[in-house]
């Protein structure tokens, strides 16, 4: 009787780390799961930003073209060839995965002079979408100049469509 007890004693156990064993197992994989989802956007991204007028969405002027890297852990950087500010310094930002596939960034640079003396600062804050499975995202928000002391000096919005940098 010893014996029964000690044997269904031993086969309970078993059953038991079995069951703890794939829930830890099905547990990782629904984290390495949702962090892989909010880490879709880590990577090398070119990109064309469009001006536009914040009350009509009317283009303003010619798309400008840029590079931006998002790197695992919220942090960014870009930098786009725009005349309008052909002296800047490369931005550098923030960015968080929101619910679905979207996310949502923030950078700032400091206009120059062609001298190199900083203007102020323009601060950038876009919503990105990007589609399941996909190597292309877009995204639209708005920017702010302010001068050192924040004085605002301009303002807009802007959309902007990106392709992965792939191998």
């Amino acid at each position: 009787m010893k014996n029964n007890l000690v044997k269904l004693m031993r086969i309970s156990a078993v059953v038991l780390l079995t069951i703890l064993a794939a829930q830890n197992a099905i547990n990782a994989q629904d984290k390495g799961a949702s962090l892989q989802s909010a880490n879709r956007l880590v990577g090398a991204w070119e990109t064309t930003v469009t001006f536009r007028n914040c009350e009509t969405g009317e283009q303003l002027g010619a798309p400008v073209n840029g590079v931006s890297s998002y790197n695992e852990g919220g942090t960014m950087t870009e930098f786009a060839a725009n005349p309008t500010t052909p002296y800047r310094t490369p931005g550098h930002g923030i960015w968080v995965s929101n619910i679905g596939g979207s996310y949502s960034m923030k950078f700032s640079f400091l206009p120059l002079t062609p001298a190199g003396a900083p203007i102020g600062r323009m601060r950038v804050s876009q919503e990105i979408e990007l589609p399941r499975f996909s190597d292309e995202f877009t995204s639209s928000g708005s920017f702010v100049l302010t001068n050192f002391s924040g004085v605002v000096l301009a303002t807009g919005c802007s959309t902007a469509t990106a392709e992965r940098l792939t191998l």
